[in-house]
Parts: structure tokens; sequence; C-alpha cells
């Protein structure tokens, strides 16, 4: 079978961004997301790295990645597999869990796959009734914060390491707040080591083992999910590119096909 997926928002939880697709031969290089993402195979295997780990993804194991957090993912022993997602902007997952989490912390998950097959199947059914929107808000209201409070479960605050090896929290900080400020602007290396105090060399070795990718790999990534939130708008495509510092607008296309096994056009 030929390897589609297609992206569809939800009118009763704005800013929610779900997929549905079904791969053979497509893998998702390593890259990250700003949005919380959960995945749920629902036919196949899939195989994930995240965290330092692979893992294997099946029905009714639930993968959560939290922003930031580079994956990957593909097809085990190049099998095919269908796969079904939720975005969840980091604000609304925030405000669902403000009571039962202190909300001055980011929310992490203490695993990246959940084995838990009440939440696989009740995300599952709040998936298939999102898609065919033919469900009430009040039902959707239900499902959506029935979601939320199994989530809670598996909710965890993770310590950062600022070990000389990495870059501590504050330049972390400084450099992704920098790189969203400026993405539309050309931004080099020497610019981001220096909010660091820190030569290229250096900073190029803490950023990587940092984040796990190379600063230019990254800030790739951060570009294209802009163009993601962009896109939603409704933003022509040749606009969007610019808007996050593609200047030239078949790399942005080529970029973005790779990276979400669409065009922009189609997302």
């Amino acid at each position: 079978m030929q390897d589609t997926v297609h992206y569809f928002r939800a009118p009763d939880v704005p800013g929610l961004v779900l997929s549905d697709g079904h791969f053979s031969t497509f893998s998702f290089e390593r890259h990250f997301h700003l949005d919380y993402h959960i995945g749920l195979v629902v036919e196949g295997v899939q195989k994930q790295s995240a965290f330092g780990t692979t893992s294997l993804i099946g029905p009714g194991r639930v993968s959560v990645l939290s922003p930031d957090e580079m994956h990957d993912g593909s097809g085990y022993e190049n099998s095919e597999y269908t796969l079904k997602t939720f975005r969840i902007p980091p604000n609304i997952l925030t405000e669902e869990m403000a009571e039962a989490v202190d909300s001055a912390h980011r929310i992490e998950f203490g695993s990246t796959v959940l084995d838990d097959k009440t939440l696989w199947h009740r995300a599952h059914t709040l998936h298939t009734v999102l898609q065919r929107g033919d469900a009430t808000s009040m039902f959707v209201e239900e499902q959506w914060l029935g979601l939320i409070k199994q989530l809670l479960g598996h909710v965890d605050v993770l310590s950062v390491d600022t070990s000389n090896n990495r870059l501590g929290r504050p330049h972390w900080k400084e450099v992704r707040d920098y790189c969203h400020d400026n993405l539309s602007e050309k931004i080099t290396l020497e610019q981001l080591a220096a909010l660091c105090n820190l030569n290229r060399y250096q900073f190029l070795r803490r950023f990587k083992s940092t984040v796990g990718v190379t600063p230019y790999n990254w800030l790739k990534q951060l570009r294209l999910e802009y163009a993601c939130a962009l896109l939603s708008k409704g933003e022509r495509v040749s606009s969007v590119a610019a808007s996050v510092g593609f200047y030239d607008q078949s790399h942005f296309v080529h970029a973005f096909r790779k990276a979400y096994g669409v065009p922009p056009s189609k997302y």
C-alpha cells in the first residue's frame, strides 16, 4: 500500500492537530515537536527511538513525547503500520492539568511508551470521533477530559542535567528564546555560541550533548514546526517559507515533505 498521511483539526479542541497515516517505506528521521505528541499504532508495529532507548509500539501501547524531545520512527523490520497522532499545544495540556501538576513546571512523562490498554482505547475512540466530526461538543469534551485524567497517572517532573558536557538550563533557554524570536533571520553558530559565552566548538559539542542533534538540524526542525502553525492559519506556502527563514521555497517544500510525509499545501 502507498504511504499516505492526512492532517486535520478538531474544532471542539482549539489548537489540537491530529494525523492519520499509513506507512510502508517512509521513515521519520530524528526530529522534535513544539507540542506534546501522542501516538497510537492501530495496525502493525512502529520502531521508535527516544529518551536514549528504542521501543516497539503496537496496538495497546501509547507513545507520549514532550516538547523538544528528539525521536524518530519507522516500520519494525520494514513492515507496514498505521499511526494516529495527537499534537497538543503545551498551554492546553498545562491548563487542563494545572490542578494536579505544578503549572510553574513543564509537564514531562517518565516514559516515552506507556503500556496502558485502557488509555490506548480511550485515545483511539477520541481520535475516531474527532476524525469523523459527527459527535456532539459535550461528548468530545467528556472524552477529552477523560483522556487528560488518565494521562495524569503517568506525569512526572524530571530534573535537568547541568553537567559541564551540556548547556546549563539558563543558556539553553536563552538559545531557544533567541531562535524563536529571530526565526525569519539568518542565525549563525557564532551568534548562538556568544549567548552562552562559549566558542563555536564548545557550543557545538555541548548543544549536541544536550539536544541530541546539531544546532543546524534542530533549527531546521524548529522552522518547520513554526511553518505548521502558520499553515494551520491558512497562510500561503510562499509567505510561510520566508517567515520561518527558508529563502528557497523549493528547499522548504522538500524539507517539509521529508519531515511530515506531505507537501506544505496538504498540511
